[in-house]
């Protein structure tokens, strides 16, 4: 093993301890901040695995454990950084442990049964993309819409070096497995690992030290907790101010219920460049999210409008439509969301029987 690898692992696995002791003082009551906690455990026992090349089967394991890991957690820090409202599907749980099985079951396989470990073995690798794949869908998915800036430079650093990184290193695992490692290419491994690590050290706790407290959801104790006085919002400026109010006559008009309504469409409708509503809705009203700040007017129009007797004899997915869902199970989801039971529900609720 050669003096370069070495030397570059260990700058690497430093600097991934550095990152996990910060996460742990400050971010250990975040889920988010647990999830990639055990991201950067398993990228740890990934590198460090080579140089402790242990003997012992179920040490091996304890290494190989939070390596097969990294796709789950990568997929769970993703869904936990984006969705500020949710729960993890069942269905991606059930991925995560069939992935998880099919791993350990590759490492502990009989010794004597090399067909068995390489049947596994390659059962696995679609199971590790999948996950991957998945987180990187996660952050894709409604970037346009995701208000908080510090969020949105997180999820494109993430998409391209850490998701990029990831994909690389499964697809090489897999392609060395049938064929020697060329000479330098660990060494080179190496060297990409300690740079992005470097980076991400220098970005989280230099450059913008702020970075993943804006991005994280709040905890859950800290939810639970009597709510704190609201911040102030800070100060307009007068063209911030008018923007304000010509967004707040715009939506009071209706402007919401265009369908599939962008902040991009929102922006030129207005006049306005992205960045500047983007923040304004962010810092100055609290959302976080594009489509939270769209419902809380497209589910006020269809409270009232669902507890409109005239309005009885509407189907909800024609009020659904008619205030800017595309199909009715957005709607239903932001409905349920906000009055914790479905639109029908409430229509039943707020009219009697003979109306409905």
């Amino acid at each position: 093993m050669s003096t370069g690898y070495v030397f570059f692992t260990g700058a690497a696995c430093g600097l991934l301890l550095l990152a996990a002791a910060k996460l742990a003082i400050s971010y250990r009551r975040q889920l988010a901040g647990r999830w990639l906690f055990l991201l950067l455990t398993g990228v740890f026992s990934y590198l460090v695995h080579p140089l402790a090349a242990p003997e012992n089967a179920w040490l091996k394991l304890l290494l190989d454990l939070p390596t097969d890991l990294v796709p789950a957690a990568f997929w769970l820090f993703a869904f936990s950084l984006c969705s500020d409202s949710g729960k993890f599907p069942r269905s991606g749980w059930i991925l995560i442990a069939l992935s998880v099985i099919v791993c350990g079951a590759a490492n502990l396989g009989p010794s004597g049964q090399p067909q068995v470990h390489e049947a596994l073995y390659i059962l696995a690798q679609p199971l590790k993309l999948s996950l991957l794949a998945a987180g990187l869908i996660t952050l894709v998915r409604q970037f346009q819409s995701d208000l908080v800036e510090a969020r949105r430079r997180l999820r494109a650093a993430l998409l391209i070096a850490v998701g990029g990184y990831m994909l690389i290193v499964v697809c090489a695992e897999f392609l060395f497995s049938y064929q020697p490692v060329p000479a330098g290419v660990p060494t080179l491994h190496a060297l990409l690992a300690s740079l992005l690590t470097l980076t991400a050290c220098l970005w989280l706790l230099a450059l913008s030290p702020t970075a993943l407290d804006e991005s994280l959801p709040p905890s859950e104790e800290r939810e639970k907790k009597k709510t704190p006085p609201p911040e102030t919002p800070p100060p307009l400026d007068k063209p911030q101010q008018q923007l304000l109010e010509k967004l707040q006559a715009h939506m009071h008009a209706g402007g919401y219920r265009h369908t599939g309504l962008t902040i991009r469409e929102l922006a030129e409708q207005l006049g306005a460049r992205e960045h500047v509503l983007r923040t304004l809705i962010n810092r100055h009203l609290g959302y976080r999210n594009f489509n939270e700040y769209l419902n809380q007017f497209r589910i006020d129009e269809a409270s009232r409008r669902l507890a409109d007797p005239e309005q009885a004899h509407l189907p909800v997915l024609t009020i659904a439509l008619d205030i800017g869902y595309r199909s009715l199970s957005p709607f239903n989801a932001a409905f349920k969301r906000r009055h914790k039971q479905t639109p029908t529900e409430y229509r039943r609720e707020k009219l009697p029987v003979q109306e409905v």
